[in-house]
C-alpha cells in the first residue's frame, strides 16, 4: 500500500482521506468531534516523528511548537466549537504546503507525503463539514 501512496500521493490521500471521514457520517455528533480532535492532534504530530527521524533541533522544536497549536484546536474543538477542527485541518494543510520548501526550521519529508498529507487534510475537513451539517 505505501508504495501505491508514494507513486500517487495525491490519490493515495483521496482514499485514506474518505476511509477515516466516511464512519463519521454514522457517528453520533460527539464521537466524531472527540474522534476528529484526535485525528487533528495525530496528523500534527507525524512531523514530529519526522524532525526526530532528521535528528535537527531546530527543526524538532519548530514542528513540536507547530503540534502543540494544532493540539490546542483539538481541544478548542472539543470544548468550544466542532468547527474549529475542519478550520484546523485546512490550516494543517497550508503547514504542509510549507514543507515543499527546504528550510533548517522544518523538518525534511519524503517529496510524496506533502501532497498526500494535503489531501487527507482537505479531504476529511469537507467530510466532516458534510457529515456535521447533514
Amino acid at each position: 500500500m505505501l508504495n501505491f501512496i508514494s507513486e500517487k500521493p495525491m490519490r493515495g490521500g483521496l482514499i485514506i482521506g474518505v476511509v477515516i471521514g466516511a464512519p463519521h457520517l454514522f457517528f453520533p455528533l460527539d464521537w466524531s468531534v472527540s474522534i476528529a480532535a484526535l485525528t487533528l492532534v495525530f496528523i500534527a504530530g507525524i512531523y514530529v516523528g519526522f524532525a526526530i527521524m532528521n535528528g535537527r533541533e531546530s527543526a524538532f522544536t519548530t514542528e513540536a511548537s507547530v503540534a502543540v497549536t494544532f493540539s490546542l484546536l483539538g481541544l478548542g474543538g472539543l470544548l468550544f466549537s466542532a468547527w474549529i477542527i475542519p478550520i484546523g485541518l485546512i490550516g494543517h494543510a497550508i503547514w504542509d504546503m510549507l514543507h515543499h520548501r527546504k528550510s533548517h526550521l522544518l523538518a525534511e519529508v519524503p517529496t510524496w507525503y506533502v501532497p498526500f498529507c494535503i489531501v487527507v487534510d482537505v479531504v476529511l475537513a469537507l467530510v466532516l463539514v458534510m457529515s456535521w451539517i447533514i
